[in-house]
């Protein structure tokens, strides 16, 4: 059982890693659309907010939950897979 807890553990880092990546990329072109060039710079330095505060913005303003559900949903769901690899790792 611990090689099959390994691979979903890395299953989860994988998915957690993509959808990390993608989303921040959706998060940037959200603020690139509503902002600009020197939007996306203050993103990039604002990184956590820009990833938080896109996706709602998307949202809510042009009802388009996609980027909310990409990063957070992608991110509960990497947890979960972690979770799960790690519990059947330590039997």
């Amino acid at each position: 059982m611990n090689a099959i807890g390994g691979f979903v553990k890395t299953i989860g880092y994988i998915v957690w890693f993509g959808t990390g990546i993608w989303g921040f990329f959706l998060c940037l072109a959200i603020i690139s659309k509503i902002a600009g060039f020197w939007g996306i710079v203050a993103a990039l330095a604002l990184g956590p907010v820009t990833f938080l505060a896109a996706p709602l913005y998307a949202g809510f303003a042009w009802d388009n939950w996609f980027p909310l559900v990409l990063n957070y949903g992608g991110g509960i769901a990497a947890m979960i897979l972690i979770g799960i690899g790690s519990a059947m790792s330590k039997e």
